[in-house]
This record gives structure tokens, sequence and C-alpha cells, in this order.
């Protein structure tokens, strides 16, 4: 078992987890996130209808001033033209806001709109015009026929317009068969509006320039009366706001009785009274003045439809994103309390599992462990880890009695040296690079004598000092062993023999010329030391040479008269008595 699997494992439980709980929300989430964005494209569809009609009604409402500016002689009212002025600003920002981008992807049908518009916008250009050169004409020179023609252009922009409107409907209830019915309602109630504004118009220019009406004049107001007609009796029984009745049929009272009634009957009069001669009883100015107000109503009623459409839709668009948000919050709610229990147990079980397992694994190495007091544990893993704790100094008091049989198996335990035991172990152990030792052996002259003589007290001192002067001459490199009862070992990490020669000599001479005093009799003892030199390699194949070479060497010294040095060489009978002093012997030679 390892981290990799037990974190894998883990990974791939939570994943099986996270996918049954986005299944099984997904019912449920999928629908409803469905429902947002059907009715969040509904919501644009509406605003952005009612935004069309809206400019179609600002385009219309321009021809009341229209009207007013044919109806007075050129430049005699400042205030008449700049209200025209106002109203064709106003309908050119109503376009120009029908030409920003949708929210609701038609691209495909964009083109359609966009030549809509732009026959709209040719066609208000050439209206405007044709109004505007009625009205510098002089009232006693302009012609009805002229004064009407200017009437139609503005008719005929919101003919061409209707195909915007058009546009707009087919692009929206294709898409969403749902619309149908508010945007044909809608549209409906706006024909109204501008059939009622039409039917005033149609008469206007026999009535500005005090002209009886022609035939064509009655048949086209008839006309556009009967249309009005056909559309209230289309209305009759719609429920104009959705959740509530009497405001719906207040509207249509207000509808009935200032439009139908009042506005509706005056055309008529004016109609009735055209067909005998051009007596009027009011001009053009006051019909306009007369009439606009009883449009009202009509304008109200679309106005308060939309806002009732648009309403409704905004409530359905924010039940389901309240319903979308519920979900993906349960949804996303569950993935948590899933990632956080995953977190919970890895930190209080996996973790700490797999914590114990590689202080095991460093218990059964040697190596060091973690201070499992700094680490979290859920308290059904505390038992473990007291028990690691437990282990670990069980282990430590064995490390440590180990250590001590150690150093009692490889150290003298009279002088504190290496024993022969651990030099033969340094001098067999494989090396990586062969690389050539010296090796000195050490002897103390007529050793035997100092016990026989001063005791053997005496002698263990003469051993420790000894032992002393040698550690304390010595590189951390080198070794210092007892290899017998009045014999040292000295191993030398370096191949140069002759500067470990002059160096043994100097340890010689300086044994020689240092005083040992017994603690017993006061005497200060001289000891020399006979010491045999060899270099050569440690391991399995060098050591035994080497040891033989430099126990020849001894014996050499001791042969010669002892109190002297012996290499072992071609010239091994030779003392070895003088040398030069070479930097590797300076670095000893404070320590003597």
């Amino acid at each position: 078992m390892n981290r990799i699997t037990l974190e894998g494992k883990l990974l791939f439980a939570t994943v099986i987890v996270a996918f049954l709980i986005l299944v099984l929300t997904a019912s449920a989430l999928i629908p409803t996130y469905e429902s947002y964005r059907s009715t969040y494209d509904s919501l644009l569809a509406v605003e952005r209808f009612r935004q069309v009609l809206e400019a179609g009604t600002q385009v219309s409402a321009e021809r009341g001033p229209a009207n007013d500016i044919m109806a007075i002689e050129p430049d005699s009212s400042a205030p008449a033209t700049e209200r025209l002025r106002f109203f064709r600003r106003s309908s050119d920002q109503a376009l120009e806001a029908l030409d920003e981008p949708f929210a609701v992807d038609v691209s495909s049908a964009l083109p359609g709109l966009q030549k809509a518009l732009a026959d709209t916008r040719d066609q208000l250009r050439k209206a405007r015009e044709a109004v505007d050169r009625v009205a510098a004409t002089p009232l006693g020179e302009r012609r009805p026929e002229d004064v009407q023609a200017a009437i139609g252009e503005m008719i005929e922009v919101i003919e061409t317009f209707q195909a915007v409107v058009d546009w707009h409907v087919a692009a929206f209830t294709s898409r969403q068969s749902e619309l149908t019915a508010p945007f044909l309602t809608g549209r409906m109630i706006s024909d109204m509006r501008e059939y009622g504004g039409r039917a005033a118009s149609q008469i206007m220019g026999p009535i500005a320039t005090r002209q009886p009406l022609r035939d064509s004049h009655v048949t086209d107001a008839s006309r556009t009366i009967g249309r009005l007609l056909e559309l209230r009796t289309l209305m009759q029984g719609q429920k104009i706001v959705s959740d509530n009745d009497t405001l719906s049929a207040d509207l249509m009272k207000d509808v009935d009785a200032i439009f139908f009634g009042s506005g509706l009957d005056l055309v008529k009069i004016l109609i009735e009274q055209g067909k005998i001669s051009g007596d009027y009883s009011i001009s053009a100015v006051d019909l306009t003045r007369n009439y606009v107000p009883t449009l009202q109503p009509l304008a109200r009623l679309r106005t308060i439809f939309l806002n009732d459409v648009v309403k409704r839709y905004r409530t359905q668009h924010d039940t389901a994103s309240y319903r979308l948000a519920v979900i993906a919050l349960i949804t996303a709610s569950a993935l948590a309390v899933l990632l956080a229990l995953v977190r919970s147990i890895r930190l209080h079980m996996l973790d700490p599992l797999l914590t114990a397992r590689r202080q095991i694994i460093a218990l059964a190495e040697g190596s060091a462990m973690t201070n499992l007091e700094t680490i979290s544990k859920a308290p059904e893993m505390r038992s473990l880890f007291e028990a690691l704790e437990l282990l670990r100094g069980k282990l430590d008091e064995r490390a440590e009695y180990e250590a001590r049989l150690k150093a009692q198996a490889e150290k003298d335990g009279l002088t504190g040296v290496w024993n022969r035991r651990a030099l033969e172990g340094f001098g067999n152990a494989p090396s990586e690079r062969e690389e050539d030792v010296c090796l000195m052996l050490i002897d103390i002259d007529h050793f035997k004598t100092v016990n026989d003589t001063y005791g053997h007290l005496t002698g263990d001192a003469v051993l420790i000092e000894i032992a002393s002067r040698l550690q304390g001459a010595m590189r951390p490199t080198d070794i210092v062993a007892r290899y017998g009862g009045e014999e040292f070992a000295v191993l030398v990490s370096t191949s140069d023999l002759s500067n470990t020669v002059d160096f043994a000599e100097e340890l010689r001479s300086h044994i020689q010329a240092h005083f040992i005093r017994d603690a017993e009799t006061g005497m200060d003892l001289s000891i020399t030391v006979s010491i045999g030199v060899a270099s050569g390699q440690c391991g399995a194949n060098g050591w035994r040479q080497l040891i033989a070479s430099a126990d020849e060497a001894l014996y050499c010294a001791k042969k010669k008269g002892r109190n002297r040095t012996c290499v072992f060489g071609d010239e091994a009978d030779r003392d070895i008595v003088e040398g030069a002093l070479i930097p590797f012997r300076a670095r000893r030679t404070a320590a003597l």
C-alpha cells in the first residue's frame, strides 16, 4: 500500500460520488436551466418588441407637429417649428436605438431587419422633405392635395415601418411560440393607436386649406374608421393586465368613452361638414389640439399592456433564476460536503496512516523520525501514534545500548583509542578508490621492565600517556589504535611515505624527550619507542601485506637497538633518524 494507491482510490471514489450527485441533480438542474434560458430570451424579446412599438409610436407622433406646421404661415410660429424639430430628433433616436446589437441570437435574419430600417429612414426623409416644401409655401397658395400628399408620405413611413414590426414578430415567435399571443395583441393595440391618428390626418389637408372633402378623403377616412371599429371588436373581452381585471376594464372604458366617443365623433362631424363645404367648425390647429388628447387612452392602453407583458416575463425569469440558483446551491453544497468529507478522511485518516507507515519504515531503517507530537491526528489515530512513540523510545534505548557495546568492542578500555579489532575493520574495509596509505607500528621499548620495576599501575600510566600524545598529534582523518600490549598502530591517510617517516621520527624524538612521572615514587621516567613505517593499500587485498611490512620495519628497529625509526623497503635495514621537515609533518608539530 502506498500514497499514490491510497490517494488514487480516494480520488476515484470521490469522482464516482460526485458524478452520482450530478446525475441526481441533473434531472432538475437541466430543465430548470432551460427554463431560465427560455424565460431570459423571452424577457429580452418582449423588451425589444416594446422598444420597436414605442419607436413606431414615436415616428407616428411626428405627424401631429407636421400637420400643425402645414396649417400655418411659414415661420409664423417659433414654438411650432421647435416642436417639430424635437419630434424629429426623437424619431431619429428611436430608430437609431433599433440598430443596437441583439442579446438574442437572430443573426441569420439580421439582413432583413437592416433593409427594413433603411427603407423606413428613406421614406421618413422623403416625407419630411414633402412636409418642409408645403410648410415653406404661403398658406394662401397651398393646395389641399399637396398637404394631403405630404400627410400621405408621413403615413407611408408607418406602413414601411410595419416591415420592422413584422420582422420582430416572425424572428421571435418562430423561436418561442408562446410569444405569439402577446406580440399580436401588442401590435393590434399599436395599430389602433396608429389608425386613430391616421383618421384625423386623412382629412387634415382640406381642413388646413378650408376646402371641401373630396371623395377620396371621405373614402380613406371611412376605411380607417372601419378598421378601428374592427380592432375594437377584436379587443372585446381582452384581458389587458394579466393580474388586474378591474384595471383592464377601466382602460377599455376610457378608450370607448374618450377615443371612440369624443375623438372619433369629432372626426365624423368634420367629415360630414367637409362633404357639404369647406366651412369647418374648427381649424386644423384646433383639430390637432382637441383630437390628440383623445388618443391618450390608446397610448396608455398600449403602454400598460406592454409593461404588463414585460413584468410577467420578468417574473417568470426571476422565478426560474431563483430555482436555478437553489438547485445550483444544493449541488454545490453537496459537492462541497463531499470534498470536505474527503479532505477530512485524508487529514484525519489517510495522512496519519501514511505518516505512520513512513515512521515504521524509518524505525526499521534506523533513520530519524518526524516529531509525532506535531502531527494532527484524529482521536482514533492517537493509540497508533502513542504505540509508535513507545516503539521509538525503546528503539532509541536499544540503539544507545548498542552504541555503548560497539564502543566497548572497538575502543581500548585503558587508553580510549581504537583497539586492534577496530583497526582491522578500518584496514579491511572496501574502498572505492585504491589509494596508498601509510602505517606506523609503535612499540614501547623495555615496557616489561617498567612493569616489573614500577608496577602495572605505572605501566598503565605510561600506556595512557603515550596514547594521549599520539592522539593529540594526529589529524581527524588519521587513526590511532592499541595494537597489542605495549604496541600502538597509526594509520595515516597519505601516500607520502617520506613525509610519514619524518613525522614518525618526530614522534619518537618527542616521546624520548618527554618524561613521565611515576605517581607512586615521584620519579620521572624516560620512555623510548621503536617505530616501523610502511606504505601500501587498505582493503582485503592490501591490508595484510601492509601490516606485515610495517611489522617487519618495526622488527628491524628493535633489532638495530630500539629507540629508532625504520621504514620498510629496499633499504629496510637503514635507520631513519633525520630527515627534511615538509608541510605534512609541520601540521602535526604543534600538537606534539
